[in-house]
């Protein structure tokens, strides 16, 4: 009895893989976390940092973090195309503490999201090759704060603001939107059944909007050269449903 009950389970797993394969050879629904090295030039902002007193920023890329899923469609005509959507983006912060003890900090941000398209190519079994563009928007964000010793008293920091005095404590954001596309080469594998890894690489191209303070406050002067532009490279470990 027991036997037949195994004979019966490993027929449905083949009748399963035969009837995907028949009627839908290349249908994957995936998703999971990437992480990645994004390069950008800091010129422009490390040059606003030095005129503070702050340490630059780096110049050799910034650690992303971020995450998403694709999928394929076992669509007559379109069984190459994989479309996606995507999340990534860095925070990274530099302080000082001045002569005076003012404690100054600068964050700076990155944040994308955006949708993807790719020619899928099978080389083998296992790996696959791809070719598309990422198009997104996001914010570049510089939030800068300057605190004196003994700052966080409650009645302090509203009587600031209700005596209209000047103050040694100053917070400030800045934003901008910008729009982006990336064209990008990628290669992926199939690690298991139910789990695809896959290394991409592409060159994101960007405009701005205008740049914003605190409350929405359009800001003229800003350097046109703190941009989301760069090369980038990004590491993602899918799992999901997959069938080829």
């Amino acid at each position: 009895m027991k036997l037949k009950i195994v004979l019966l389970i490993i027929a449905a797993f083949l009748i399963s893989d035969n009837v995907q394969a028949q009627f839908f050879p290349r249908f994957s629904l995936a998703g999971g976390p990437t992480v990645g090295w994004q390069f950008q030039n800091t010129d422009d902002i490390n040059a606003e940092m030095r005129k503070i007193g702050i340490p630059e920023f780096p110049k050799d890329g910034f650690l992303t973090l971020g995450g998403g899923g694709f999928i394929e469609l076992p669509v007559k005509g379109f069984d190459w195309l994989r479309i996606g959507g995507y999340g990534t983006g860095f925070t990274y912060e530099r302080n000082v503490t001045d002569q005076n003890n003012l404690t100054k900090t600068v964050f700076y941000s990155y944040g994308a999201g955006g949708v993807s398209f790719d020619y899928v190519k099978p080389l083998s079994k296992h790996f696959d090759l791809t070719l598309g563009a990422f198009l997104s928007t996001g914010k570049l964000t510089i939030q800068m704060y300057q605190n004196a010793p003994g700052y966080g008293n409650w009645n302090t920091i509203f009587g600031e603001i209700g005596s209209g005095s000047s103050s040694n404590n100053i917070s400030r954001k800045l934003s901008v939107r910008f729009y982006s596309a990336q064209p990008q080469i990628g290669i992926g594998y199939f690690v298991t059944k139910y789990l695809y890894a896959k290394i991409n690489a592409g060159y994101l191209f960007s405009v701005n909007n205008e740049w914003k303070a605190d409350n929405d406050i359009p800001v003229t002067n800003a350097p046109e050269g703190i941009k989301a532009d760069g090369f980038n490279i990004n590491f993602g470990l899918n799992f999901g449903l997959f069938t080829k």
